[in-house]
């Protein structure tokens, strides 16, 4: 038996050539050479078979881009202010998505601009989706009472400041359960955790955390305070409770300054490491901090949440992320000053290391 191939780059359908095609280059160019002619009805078959063949490739390739056009849609971009680290977050969000952005305001940090902004996209640009980037632009779309989907990023303790069902996101909050395996790498036989909450700001944190604490059979203490006053007199709460690390939340009553200045002093005279925020707390002296480490992430992360909306997932249906890349930093002043030695497995997985 002869073996038949097609010749895509020669034929004629009409008058229209396929080479001449914009489709061509998505469909093979190779071509046989017939080592001798076929005869009768063999030949007039071959043809109208290579050519339906050809057809429903076009078809399929054309209907795959039906298919993705279908699933974009239209995203406006609400800025709370034009700053560096929500730039970022923007360019991961633009890499990430299908969707068209139609527009990008920025608020500059006031809400009566933000306002106005909103009106204008919701009025006249009519999105599909709202991309809100950082807390001023969430709290102005709560505000505003948005009902199109929303998808925020650079965020912390999100629900704390929003509680809708067309909202979702991306924050900037560490996991709970990896910074968990990070205290107990620091300190394998950690038994008690300590921290300071308020139940409208991180109580959200405390319910992960008393799962992930249980999970590595360890006792979480944690102290509600409603005030930095509260807050620097649950201190000896903890010292009484023989906590064996003291972990800060993000959370105002907590990060004040003149709490923070008490949290450092409790941990050199009881000589109780603390696990900051940020970068900037470990220069304070605390031994250790977890952070989110890549805005442009964060923005990623937001984008696949507007993917899968833009594919039909319900909003209500996708939970808010955490950051997936951290920072952390570890500050080895400190742990000479406490006497504790950290693990070289933890130092080296350091983003930065104070020596």
């Amino acid at each position: 038996m002869r073996s038949v191939a097609c010749s895509y780059g020669t034929d004629r359908v009409g008058s229209t050539r396929l080479a001449d095609s914009p489709m061509t280059h998505l469909l093979p160019q190779s071509r046989c050479d017939h080592s001798e002619p076929l005869e009768g009805a063999r030949e007039s078959v071959a043809k109208p078979v290579c050519w339906r063949i050809l057809s429903v490739c076009v078809a399929l390739v054309i209907m795959s881009n039906w298919a993705t056009s279908a699933q974009a849609g239209r995203v406006a971009i609400l800025l709370s202010a034009d700053v560096p680290e929500y730039q970022k977050a923007v360019e991961g969000f633009k890499k990430t998505t299908d969707d068209t952005v139609v527009g990008t305001y920025d608020m500059r940090g006031d809400f009566d601009r933000g306002k106005k902004l909103i009106e204008e996209i919701q009025s006249e640009v009519k999105p599909d989706l709202i991309y809100v980037v950082g807390i001023w632009a969430l709290q102005a779309v709560e505000r505003e009472k948005v009902t199109i989907p929303i998808v925020y990023s650079m965020v912390l303790n999100p629900p704390a400041v929003v509680d809708a069902k067309n909202v979702t996101g991306a924050s900037m909050n560490p996991s709970v359960e990896e910074t968990f395996k990070i205290l107990k790498q620091l300190n394998p036989n950690l038994r008690k955790v300590g921290t300071l909450y308020n139940p409208k700001t991180t109580g959200f944190l405390i319910e992960q955390a008393k799962a992930a604490a249980k999970e590595m059979n360890v006792e979480l203490v944690s102290i509600e305070v409603d005030s930095p006053r509260d807050a620097i007199g649950a201190l000896g709460k903890l010292r009484r409770q023989s906590v064996d690390v003291v972990w800060v939340l993000p959370d105002r009553h907590v990060v004040a300054p003149t709490v923070l200045e008490q949290i450092l002093l409790f941990s050199f005279r009881a000589r109780v490491p603390v696990v900051g925020l940020s970068e900037r707390h470990a220069e304070m002296g605390s031994l250790i901090s977890v952070s989110f480490a890549s805005s442009e992430d964060i923005g990623s992360q937001a984008g696949e949440l507007a993917k899968q909306i833009s594919a039909g997932r319900a909003v209500d249906q996708l939970a808010f992320t955490t950051a997936r890349k951290l920072e952390v930093v570890v500050n080895l002043k400190s742990a000479r000053k406490l006497g504790i030695e950290v693990p070289d497995e933890l130092i080296k997985q350091a983003s930065k290391v104070i020596r």
